[in-house]
């Protein structure tokens, strides 16, 4: 007994370990959008539409099926209906005889089935059509929904960035106030100086704590975007250097026709074209197969049992309908639909020369987002070296604290143009993707 209580109760631990949602997670780009079209509802929900627009086509093909239904009718009649008898049939004078059965039934199967009408054919058509615009629709939705989570992505590692940059300030800042503390105590350092030093250094931790919050607010914005709990410790796999592409390399890359929207626009283009032609074969005849089997029961009551007034009947034939005044009523639809037609092919020319002109734009934007990125870098760096340089002659006494913040001043501009230019550059490819439809 003891052994079966432990063994339950190691497979209790086992089963609420196994339980135990996972606390860490590490994404790459590429796994934050896989992530966020899986686990966001709205995308989840937008596959319903998918599956109506599915059941359309399924729906539409079954138009060709059979229609095979049941029929019972019972009759009973306490008095029957007198015929005419001529003289000479029964009596030699004329007479009203009531003939036939009290009670009939008939017990029957009855068949219809469309062996000629072309616009069903084009129902299953125009199903498939819309079924294809749904799909570009999801297709444009989960695009929209990718660009949000990429946006997020890159503001976390460029929010990264400023972290860094403004942690670098405040050692900075540290140094030059261990180094004023020094100077303070051997004398060579006048007190205000000193207190400027504290003052720089305690705004320096100010901003790295307020550079921490807006880190700490982009991880929370990229959690929020792939649906992951916000308790989730999320880790970057990906780097700033490894998503920077050369501008030049992504320019050579997509055109309008890769877009969505131009594929709906064809996709209209066709279901109107469909719509014409359905309207015109409403004019054309159909043709239909129709039969009927059935079982008839007359007696003077409902005594089914008795087999011998029993009595099986069936007919089978064609029916051909053709329509008179259908062109009349058509000719309106047919020219509402030749209208949309003419409409949507001005709207898809204007619209292919908007997207050209985007790419177009966007191809530029990335490529002087990308120079001035690599030349921002460069002054970054050579401020660095410019920051080791004027440390030390501030430690060895030949430069003053405010010439010091001159510099420093300086060196914090071209920090944050570098900064301005990582965004402004994330921003730049995040819009050539879109333009290009590859995002």
């Amino acid at each position: 007994m003891k052994k079966i209580i432990l063994i339950v109760l190691v497979a209790l631990s086992v089963s609420a370990f196994a339980q135990q949602p996972e606390s860490n997670l590490s994404v790459s780009l590429k796994q934050a959008m896989d992530a966020g079209l899986k686990n966001r509802y709205d995308v989840q929900s937008q596959k319903y539409n998918l599956a109506v627009a599915n059941n359309m086509v399924s729906k539409s093909k079954k138009e060709w099926i059979p229609d095979i239904s049941g029929s019972a009718n019972a009759r009973y009649s306490p008095q029957l209906q007198a015929t005419y008898i001529p003289a000479g049939f029964i009596s030699s004078n004329p007479a009203l005889v009531a003939l036939g059965a009290k009670s009939v039934s008939v017990f029957g199967l009855d068949l219809n089935q469309n062996i000629f009408k072309p616009a069903i054919t084009t129902d299953v058509k125009i199903a498939k059509n819309n079924l294809a615009i749904q799909q570009e629709k999801n297709k444009q939705d989960e695009n929209t929904i990718k660009e949000e989570i990429v946006k997020a992505y890159l503001n976390v590692l460029l929010k990264d960035l400023q972290a860094k940059i403004t942690a670098n300030d405040e050692q900075r800042y540290k140094e030059y106030l261990e180094v004023a503390e020094g100077k303070l105590k051997l004398g060579t350092l006048i007190e205000n100086d000193f207190l400027k030093a504290k003052l720089d250094y305690e705004n320096a931790k100010l901003e790295t704590a307020k550079a921490k919050q807006s880190y700490d607010l982009a991880v929370n914005n990229i959690k929020y975007q792939i649906n992951v709990p916000v308790e989730t410790q999320l880790m970057l796999t990906d780097s700033l250097n490894s998503l920077f592409v050369a501008s030049d390399q992504l320019a050579t890359k997509g055109d309008a026709s890769n877009r969505t929207e131009i594929k709906q626009l064809m996709l209209q283009q066709e279901g109107n074209r469909l719509e014409i032609n359905k309207n015109r074969q409403n004019a054309l005849p159909s043709l239909n197969f129709f039969a009927n089997y059935s079982q008839q029961f007359t007696y003077t009551n409902f005594d089914y049992g008795l087999h011998q007034w029993w009595s099986p009947f069936n007919y089978m034939g064609l029916k051909l309908s053709v329509p008179i005044t259908a062109n009349f009523k058509n000719h309106n639809s047919i020219q509402e639909y030749k209208f949309k037609s003419m409409q949507t092919d001005l709207i898809l020319k204007q619209r292919t020369a908007d997207i050209n002109f985007e790419i177009q734009k966007a191809s530029t934007d990335l490529s002087n987002a990308y120079k001035n990125m690599q030349t921002t870098k460069s002054n970054y760096e050579l401020s660095q070296v410019i920051y080791q340089n004027q440390k030390q002659q501030y430690k060895i006494g030949s430069l003053l604290y405010s010439n010091l913040l001159d510099t420093d001043r300086t060196l914090s501009t071209t920090e944050q143009n570098y900064i301005k230019a990582v965004y402004d550059y994330l921003l730049a490819n995040i819009n050539f993707q879109k333009a290009i439809g590859n995002i």
